[in-house]
């Protein structure tokens, strides 16, 4: 244990980030500024509902013993969908954790009271304004492309929830100019459709992938693809998309968007399309960066609302640079912002 921090401060702080295709854990010692990570498949064969669950939270018990003996501080666990006091709701793409006390379960699986849940997405927009590509703003929104779609907006500094915790649950909006169907027969969440994120989302492109090009296709694919008819419909997907955020942008008035998720691999191909909307159709246009983290943003937005939990003063950006890039079950070695890490706390 080093001298520098007090007892109280001395110990790991937990990061579960639950994805509709994987899951990412990260324990953090504050005291010798190791950072460990690990990555399972988020759905098991046969599991769902609790059993899911504890599965999911064996495997983050494994990730904090894996930095020795010292007492948790903290855990925050975010998950895709609304999440309201101590359950989700509208997370279908979830292993059927809706309806159970995630709250209740954790808290008796570990020795801690600090215990946090979240949205996926606002947690990353969390972390991206905390340390990446939202940082310095006051005004911004975060789009998060994965295995679903949805958004997170920063006002005034802080991340935005709505009255119900379901702010910008984009994946629900509608698509007008891509229905032919009257308005009475649009369809939405009480159908369990998400217009929108039927209409571009990693999930969704997988599936035009498969249908166009192939069964062993993927959304990625679609983007090399130099087939006109594929290029067509990408194409008019992207519009879609460039619509939506032409929409937001001017309704929430932001000076900056960084878009993450699996999906931002292919983010020169989205900022050539988004950003020429952007720029012709907002009256004052936003700045579109690619996120810091790309797809890890909600793993360390849930660790910095541990940190948040237990008072403890702020982390320095430093402690994810080593864990930038290297295998989901990488051990990162003391960097520099360990010694800062001490110094502030």
């Amino acid at each position: 244990m080093s001298r520098n921090l007090p007892t109280s401060a001395q110990g790991v702080l937990l990061a579960i980030d639950v994805g509709g295709t994987k899951t990412q854990i990260a324990s953090y010692d504050t005291a010798t500024g190791k950072l460990h990570r690990d990555r399972l498949d988020t759905h098991a064969a046969e599991l769902t509902g609790r059993a899911a669950l504890q599965r999911l939270i064996a495997a983050a018990k494994r990730c904090a013993a894996s930095e020795g003996n010292g007492p948790l501080l903290g855990v925050a666990a975010v998950f895709p969908g609304v999440v309201r006091e101590r359950h989700l709701r509208m997370a279908p793409n979830t292993p059927g954790l809706e309806g159970i006390d995630l709250h209740g379960e954790l808290a008796a699986a570990f020795d801690t009271t600090a215990i946090t849940l979240d949205n996926d997405v606002k947690a990353g927009a969390l972390a991206e304004h905390a340390w990446g590509g939202l940082r310095g703003t006051d005004h911004a929104l975060y789009l998060n492309i994965g295995t679903g779609l949805a958004a997170a907006a920063i006002i005034n500094g802080e991340v935005y929830r709505g009255r119900n915790g379901a702010a910008l649950e984009i994946g629900y909006q509608l698509t007008p100019f891509l229905d032919q169907h009257a308005p009475e027969q649009w369809r939405g969440w009480r159908e369990g459709v998400a217009p929108m994120e039927a209409v571009f989302s990693g999930a969704s492109l997988d599936a035009l992938a498969q249908q166009m090009l192939g069964s062993d296709q993927r959304a990625k694919d679609l983007f090399r693809s130099t087939e006109p008819h594929v290029q067509r419909e990408l194409q008019r997907r992207l519009h879609a998309l460039a619509a939506q955020l032409v929409n937001l942008s001017i309704a929430f008035d932001v000076e900056r968007i960084a878009i993450g998720g699996g999906v931002n691999q292919q983010y020169p191909v989205l900022e050539q399309n988004l950003a020429q909307s952007l720029q012709r159709l907002v009256p004052f246009p936003p700045t579109l960066v690619s996120a810091r983290f790309a797809d890890d943003a909600p793993l360390w937005g849930a660790l910095e609302l541990a940190r948040r939990a237990t008072d403890l003063p702020a982390l320095p950006s430093s402690i994810f640079d080593t864990s930038m890039g290297e295998a989901p079950d990488a051990v990162s070695q003391p960097s520099a912002g360990a010694r800062e890490a001490k110094q502030h706390l």
